[in-house]
């Protein structure tokens, strides 16, 4: 394949992981990096140069400055617009009037959230005070976007540069908050459900639960045959995330040594991937994530390598350090709780920047654009409205040909309870999504 050359005039850790997310990642184009303006030669093969000094016969992109070291210039982006385009740090003098690694930079990195912002009662940052929500283009994937404009500039000034190697992906993912209904609890729990359903009126609950106890009904939170099936024709990959925390206020899932419960999590792992739901306290806390890796791996008989917190509660950098140090090689809680759309600018996963030691690592990011309790609950759509507000987001990601990741829930899937009309709306946005 076609390399091209590229110079960056100051080569910092910053601008070596912009342009390799945007140039390598984001486009699929081999980087070959040359130390000197003199070592380019556009008469051999494409060059790009990111200086204040623009190279003949180069695609000569400016630096804004915003990646120089510390992270003052990085906080309050400038905006403006190429068309329709949102574009940040803006630019005189350049083959594109933007500075687009110092863009990606401030989204992937995700430079405002290293900063103290509003908080929820969970301590999640609102969504409001992001930059993207802010100046309304979280629901594009801007990041991807700045990509192809990139590319679509530099092939018009050199047809020689490769096209963009992207293909468009659909990543399924569901959070298994409980593991069952009704199976797995204790029988004074158990009964207390029970009569809890019969004074509140709850007829179909209280007869479904003694039939499930009873072995007559599955437990409604499993997720079935027929729906597995449903979600993996439509998917490139899918995988559940497992609570397995000891109960608490906000962890309400069956114990994973359940031995009910342990044989349901193996026939799963043998059909799909299974990842670690770490729960609400251990954001807080690594000793607990990893005790609960472990009660997981041993439950189901393999490594577990992926993780999305509970309530998508993290923080910047805690969490995603104690991943490294746990050995998780992907971590998927970057999204919005509130809001459908690109928390991190991106619809692409990618390698996370631990900006207080300047160093890119191996962890990879895997960003989500919709979740259903965003749907139902925040938004207060119904399944139909859903639907046409998801598919508005596929076909975003579908154009830049980028990876839609759906966030789903047993609850929402289940076949049954207050809560069933989900199911449908749910396996129609994941066939709209299909590759």
């Amino acid at each position: 394949m076609q390399e091209v050359d590229i110079w960056i005039e100051s080569p910092s850790t910053r601008a070596r992981y912009a342009v390799e997310q945007v140039i390598a990642r984001l486009l699929g184009i081999t980087i070959r990096w040359v130390p000197n303006p003199a070592d380019l030669h556009p008469e051999v093969q494409p060059c790009l140069a990111y200086s204040e000094n623009p190279v003949r016969g180069a695609f000569n992109l400016r630096p804004s400055g915003a990646l120089i070291d510390g992270i003052k210039a990085l906080t309050n982006p400038s905006i403006s617009q190429l068309g329709d385009l949102p574009i940040l740090f803006p630019v005189d003098g350049a083959d594109l009037p933007f500075d687009p690694f110092a863009a990606a930079f401030f989204h992937l990195a995700r430079v405002e959230e290293w900063h103290a912002l509003p908080h929820d009662e969970h301590g999640r940052p609102l969504t409001g005070a992001l930059h993207a929500a802010k100046h309304g283009y979280l629901h594009r994937p801007v990041v991807d976007e700045w990509a192809i404009q990139l590319a679509e500039r530099w092939r018009a000034f050199d047809p020689r540069v490769p096209e963009p190697q992207r293909s468009y992906r659909q990543e399924a993912t569901i959070d298994l908050d409980n593991g069952f209904k009704y199976l797995g609890r204790e029988p004074w729990r158990s009964a207390g459900a029970w009569l809890r359903d019969l004074s509140h009126g709850c007829w179909h609950d209280a007869a479904e639960r003694i039939a499930v106890l009873r072995g007559t009904k599955p437990d409604p939170f499993v997720l079935d045959a027929e729906l597995l099936h449903a979600i993996e024709a439509s998917s490139t990959r899918l995988i559940a995330f497992v609570l397995a925390a000891d109960r608490g206020p906000l962890d309400h899932a069956v114990p994973v040594e359940h031995p009910r419960y342990a044989a349901y999590l193996q026939s799963l792992a043998a059909r799909i991937e299974i990842g670690l739901h770490p729960s609400y306290r251990s954001s807080l806390s690594e000793g607990l994530t990893a005790h609960e890796q472990a009660r997981l791996s041993t439950a189901v008989g393999k490594p577990i390598r992926s993780s999305r917190q509970h309530f998508l509660r993290f923080t910047t950098p805690g969490t995603f350090r104690t991943a490294i140090a746990l050995g998780f090689q992907e971590e998927h809680s970057m999204g919005c709780h509130d809001r459908l759309g690109f928390r991190a600018g991106t619809c692409t996963p990618y390698p996370w920047y631990d900006l207080e030691h300047e160093q890119s690592t191996e962890l990879m990011i895997h960003p989500f654009a919709v979740m259903d309790n965003t749907l139902s609950e925040k938004l207060r759509l119904s399944p139909d409205e859903a639907v046409r507000e998801a598919s508005l987001i596929i076909e975003t990601v579908k154009r830049v040909r980028g990876t839609f990741t759906g966030l789903w829930h047993e609850s929402f899937l289940a076949p049954t309870g207050e809560r069933a009309i989900w199911r449908d709306a749910i396996l129609r946005i994941i066939r709209n999504a299909a590759p």
